[in-house]
């Protein structure tokens, strides 16, 4: 029997901490402030993960999520960065300064304690179900740009 535990999915317009963190930006609002590390995942990742493993018959209990470590400041920046982004564009007023910003939050390195959920097992039956084993494809930044996308009805 395959058994795998979720921690940290993200689906765009979806009931999620990360899609809520999307509508509270785009509203003009903060989200409240809290001091918990994700390892967050887009839901297309971890589709495509469990269709390999059931489509191998792969047995056991795995626990699957991102691998980097995210704070809330990280990703509330990368989301306010992104929403004045599109507004720029919608308002044709982009300018050198608006798309030189600060790089993304995820070219910085999370130092602090890590509590991810061991990766290892998952790791090792996707490579022996012919993969490269598990590797998230979709980019944070393309993650929360569709959540943008698919919440601009809510605002």
């Amino acid at each position: 029997m395959l058994e795998v535990r979720l921690h940290d999915v993200y689906t765009p317009g979806g009931s999620d901490l990360l899609s809520e963190w999307v509508l509270s930006v785009m509203r003009g609002g903060e989200p409240e402030p809290t001091d918990t590390i994700h390892h967050w995942v887009y839901h297309r990742d971890v589709e495509n993960a469990i269709a390999l493993l059931e489509s191998k018959d792969v047995e056991g209990a795995f626990d699957l999520c991102g691998r980097r470590a995210w704070t809330q400041t990280m990703v509330v920046s990368e989301i306010e960065t992104l929403w004045r982004r599109y507004q720029h564009a919608l308002n044709h007023t982009h300018s050198i300064d608006s798309l030189s910003e600060v790089p993304s939050p995820a070219a910085v390195t999370y130092t602090g304690e890590r509590r991810r959920p061991d990766l290892g097992p998952l790791h090792d039956a996707l490579i022996a179900c012919g993969s490269d084993g598990w590797r998230p494809m979709t980019a944070m930044r393309t993650g929360i740009m569709e959540c943008i996308a698919r919440s601009i009805e809510q605002v």
